[in-house]
C-alpha cells in the first residue's frame, strides 16, 4: 500500500473536492481519482460516492472509518519520521515546565555534565499540559512534567519522581502568617495573585474552589512564578504554589492546609511508551528519574 495514497485520500475527504485536492498536491485529477480506487480495492469497501456531475462527493460511513485509520497511520508516520531525524542529529529533545526548570533540574545538572548529556540536550520550556502535547506529537521525547494526576492519557509513560504539598502562600507580615495550619476556605476574599492556565496550579486551585464553594478576589495573573512570589512578600496578597516553587530566599511563609483529599504536585518524567531511546536518552532517563 502506497502511503501516498493515504494522504490523497485523507486531503478529498477533508476537502471534498478532487479538483481542490490535486491542486493541493500539483498532481492530475486522475491521480487523486486512482489513489481512491486503488484503497477501495484494496480493502474491499465504497468509501467515496460521486455524483454525476463530478462536482461534489459523498463520503459513506465506511469511508469515514476509514479516514480514521487513515489519519492513525499518517500520524505515526510522522512521527518515525522526526525520530528519525532526531536520531540522526544525535540531540535529546527534551521539554521542561518552568518551575520545574529552576527547582530542580539544577540539582542534576552538574551530573549531566559529568556524563557529557548537558551540551546534547535540546531544551523546549512550557507548561506541563502543552508539553504533553508535543511529546504526544513526536517533537519531544523526553520531558520532565507537574501533574496533580496521573491519568495523562494512552501513548505516554510515567515515571513518578517526588511528589510536593500544594500551600497556600502569604507574606511573613500577612496576619495568617502566625498560623501552623490553616483551612482553605480561611482564605475566602483575600487578594489573590495567581499564576496563568499555562500552569497545574490553576487546575489545582479550581478544584479547592468548588470543593470548598468558595471565590477569591483575584487582583493580577502572571505567567512568572517569580513576580508572583516578590508580589506576595511585598503583601500585596497571597496565592497557591507547590513547595517545589519555594526557597528560603523568597521571603513568604508557606502555609500547610488542613483539608482532606487536597491536591499535590507530582514530579514525573515522561516518555512515549512506543519510543525506543538511545543510548545516550536511556542515561539521561537514569539520571532524571534517580530517586
Amino acid at each position: 500500500m502506497n502511503t501516498q495514497d493515504l494522504r490523497y485520500y485523507h486531503e478529498l475527504v477533508n476537502l471534498k473536492s478532487y479538483t481542490k485536492t490535486a491542486e493541493k498536491f500539483g498532481v492530475s485529477q486522475p491521480t487523486i481519482t486512482a489513489a481512491v480506487k486503488r484503497l477501495e480495492n484494496r480493502f474491499g469497501g465504497k468509501f467515496l460516492i460521486r455524483d454525476q456531475s463530478h462536482k461534489s462527493i459523498i463520503i459513506t460511513k465506511l469511508g469515514m472509518q476509514f479516514d480514521e485509520h487513515a489519519q492513525a497511520i499518517l500520524n505515526e508516520i510522522n512521527i518515525a519520521e522526526t525520530e528519525i531525524k532526531q536520531a540522526s542529529e544525535a540531540e535529546i529533545n527534551f521539554g521542561l515546565p518552568p518551575i520545574i526548570g529552576r527547582n530542580f533540574f539544577p540539582k542534576i545538572v552538574p551530573n549531566l555534565l559529568e556524563k557529557g548529556i548537558l551540551n546534547h540536550l535540546n531544551v523546549m520550556e512550557s507548561g506541563s499540559y502543552d508539553l504533553q502535547q508535543l511529546l504526544k506529537n513526536g517533537q519531544i521525547n523526553l520531558t520532565l512534567l507537574g501533574l496533580t494526576n496521573l491519568n495523562v492519557g494512552a501513548g505516554i509513560d510515567l515515571e513518578v519522581i517526588n511528589h510536593f504539598p500544594i500551600r497556600v502562600i502569604v507574606s511573613k507580615n500577612h496576619p495568617l502568617a502566625q498560623k501552623e495550619k490553616i483551612y482553605f476556605k480561611d482564605i475566602a476574599g483575600e487578594n489573590f495573585i495567581s499564576l496563568n492556565s499555562d500552569y497545574i496550579h490553576t487546575r489545582a486551585l479550581d478544584k479547592m474552589l468548588r470543593k470548598n464553594r468558595i471565590s477569591l478576589n483575584t487582583i493580577y495573573r502572571s505567567p512568572d512564578v517569580m513576580v508572583v512570589k516578590s508580589l506576595i512578600a511585598k503583601n500585596l496578597g497571597i496565592s497557591y504554589l507547590t513547595t517545589l516553587s519555594i526557597t528560603d530566599k523568597d521571603n513568604v511563609v508557606a502555609l500547610p492546609l488542613a483539608d482532606e483529599d487536597q491536591p499535590e504536585f507530582i514530579l514525573a518524567a515522561a516518555k512515549r511508551n512506543n519510543y525506543i531511546m538511545t543510548d545516550r536518552e536511556e542515561q539521561f532517563w537514569k539520571i532524571l528519574t534517580q530517586k
